[in-house]
C-alpha cells in the first residue's frame, strides 16, 4: 500500500507539472515601427532586404490588411494600449503630442501593461512613449510599465538624443540620462537586458519594444552629426530644429548605389531596424524563451511616400502618414509563436491594433476585466489559431478626414466608396454606382462616431 500511495503521489507531481506547462503564459513581445511603408519590407514587395524582420511573417503570420486606429503616432499608440479609438482619449492623446504640451492618460484608462501586470507578468518599455510626459505621473512608469529606458517624446537625434535645441529627451531606468549610440541599437541593448534578468523568472513578462525607427530624427543645428541628411528646418518653442534622416555609416555604406540621398538614408536606418529585430530573435532562441514568446511586429502608421522628399514607400496604396487613405492606416503587421501559431501564413483577414488588447485578453487571463473597460477592439485568436474569417467594422477619424471599412468596401470622407478588394489603391470611386451601399456605411459610422461621445 505504501509503495502504491508513493507512485501515486509521484504520478501526480508530474501530472500537475505537465499541465502548468502546458497551461503555461506566453511571454509577450509587441515591435512597434515608427513611420514604416506598407511597401518598405521585402516580404511586401519592398526594395529594403529585412529578412530578420520577415522572419517573424515566415515563422507564424504576415497579414495583408492589418490598420492602425490613426494614421499617426500618439493616437496609434494610444490604441495599441487600450483597445480603444482614440477618440475616447479624455486628454487629447487623438493627436500628436508636442513637447510642453498636457496630453496624456486619464487615470480611469488603463493600459495593457496595466492588465498584464494584473496577470503576474513583468512589465518595460524600451524606446518611444510619446503619451504625455509634461508631468512625471505621465511618464510609462505610472500606467503600468516597471522599467522605462528609451525617450518620451515623438523623435529625437539618433546619435545626440536631443529634441532640436530642446535638449536631451533620453531616459534610461526611468531616469533621465544620457549615453552614446545610436538610438535604435541602445533600445536593442537595453530590451537584450531586459530579457537576460527575466529569463529565468517564473513569471512571464511582456517587453513593448516601440522603436523611433525609421522615424526622422530630430536635430539640433548648432550639433549635425556626420551621416545627417535633412528634409526640413524650422523653428519650436524658440528653438532651432531640423528633421533629419540619420544612420550609421556602416548601413549607408549597404546602399550606395540608391542614387536618391534620401531613400538611401531611409533604407539604411531601415536595414539598421532589421538587425536590431535580428538581434532580440536571436536572443529569444538562444536563450529557449522563443517557443512560448508571441512577437508581434507592426508599423505605427504608414510612412512618408510624398511628403519629406518621399522617403519612405507604400507600395501600391494610396496617401501617406497623417492621411486615412490606405497608405496611412493599411500597416506592415506580422505575429509568431511557435508553440501555438502555424508558420508560413498569409493572412487576408482585416485586424486592428485595437484588436491586440482583447485578443491578450483571452490569452492571459484579463479578458473579464475588459467588460468593464470602452474596448473597440475583438478577440481575433480563431483568426490566429484556427484561420477564421468574418466581417467586421473598423472606424477612422483624424482632424476633418473619416473612413469605415466594412468587409471589402470603405467609405472614405462619407462620400466616396472604394471596393478593397479588387481595388486596394483607391482608385475607382463607385459611390454612384452603390448609393445604397453609401448609405449602410454612412450610418455605420454615423452610430459609431456617436458611441465614442466621452459623457
Amino acid at each position: 500500500m505504501l509503495a502504491g500511495l508513493c507512485l501515486f503521489m509521484l504520478w501526480s507531481l508530474i501530472s500537475c507539472g505537465t499541465q502548468s506547462e502546458g497551461d503555461q503564459k506566453p511571454n509577450i513581445i509587441i515591435i512597434y515601427a515608427d513611420d514604416l511603408g506598407y511597401g518598405d519590407l521585402s516580404s511586401y514587395g519592398g526594395d529594403i532586404p529585412t529578412p530578420n524582420i520577415d522572419r517573424i511573417g515566415k515563422e507564424g503570420i504576415r497579414f495583408t490588411d492589418f490598420y492602425v486606429a490613426a494614421p499617426v503616432c500618439t493616437p496609434s499608440r494610444y490604441s495599441l494600449l487600450t483597445g480603444a479609438y482614440p477618440q475616447r482619449s479624455r486628454h487629447n492623446l487623438d493627436q500628436v503630442i508636442m513637447p510642453g504640451q498636457d496630453h496624456h492618460f486619464d487615470d480611469s484608462e488603463v493600459t495593457l501593461a496595466e492588465l498584464l501586470r494584473s496577470q503576474h507578468y513583468q512589465t518595460a518599455i524600451m524606446g518611444k512613449w510619446h503619451l504625455g510626459s509634461k508631468e512625471p505621473s505621465y511618464l510609462p512608469m505610472h500606467h503600468g510599465f516597471e522599467v522605462f529606458s528609451g525617450h518620451k517624446g515623438g523623435c529625437i537625434d539618433y546619435f545626440t538624443h536631443v529634441y532640436g535645441g530642446l535638449g536631451n529627451f533620453w531616459y534610461v531606468n526611468g531616469q533621465p540620462d544620457e549615453e552614446e549610440g545610436y538610438a535604435t541599437d541602445l533600445i536593442t541593448d537595453h530590451a537584450l537586458d531586459f530579457i537576460e534578468k527575466v529569463k529565468n523568472e517564473a513569471a512571464p513578462f511582456f517587453l513593448y519594444l516601440p522603436y523611433n525607427a525609421p522615424h526622422y530624427g530630430k536635430t539640433d543645428p548648432d550639433t549635425i552629426p556626420e551621416v545627417t541628411v535633412t528634409l526640413s528646418e524650422g523653428n519650436y518653442d524658440d528653438h532651432q530644429v531640423m528633421n533629419t534622416l540619420q544612420a550609421p555609416e556602416k548601413y549607408v555604406q549597404q546602399f550606395a548605389h540608391v542614387q536618391d540621398p534620401y531613400r538611401k538614408l531611409y533604407s539604411a536606418m531601415v536595414a539598421s531596424l532589421d538587425d536590431n529585430v535580428g538581434r532580440v530573435m536571436n536572443k529569444l532562441e538562444e536563450e529557449g524563451l522563443l517557443n512560448n514568446t508571441m512577437v508581434w511586429f507592426i508599423s505605427d502608421n504608414g510612412g512618408y511616400a510624398e511628403n519629406y522628399y518621399g522617403h519612405a514607400s507604400n507600395g501600391v496604396l494610396r496617401g501617406e502618414k497623417a492621411t486615412v487613405w490606405e497608405g496611412g492606416i493599411r500597416v506592415p503587421a506580422m505575429v509568431c509563436w511557435k508553440a501555438k501559431i502555424k508558420p508560413q501564413q498569409v493572412l487576408s483577414q482585416p485586424a486592428c491594433n485595437i484588436d491586440i488588447v482583447p485578443t491578450l485578453g483571452t490569452l492571459t487571463g484579463f479578458a473579464d476585466t475588459l467588460s468593464h473597460l470602452p474596448i473597440d477592439g475583438i478577440d481575433i485568436g480563431p483568426v490566429l489559431f484556427d484561420q477564421k474569417t468574418f466581417e467586421r467594422d473598423i472606424f477612422w477619424r483624424y482632424g476633418e478626414q473619416s473612413a469605415f471599412r466594412r468587409g471589402d468596401w470603405k467609405l472614405y470622407n462619407r462620400q466616396e466608396l472604394y471596393h478593397l478588394a479588387t481595388d486596394k489603391s483607391e482608385k475607382n470611386n463607385v459611390a454612384q454606382e452603390y448609393p445604397e451601399k453609401v448609405k449602410e456605411l454612412q450610418e455605420a459610422y454615423e452610430k459609431m462616431e456617436n458611441r465614442l461621445i466621452i459623457q
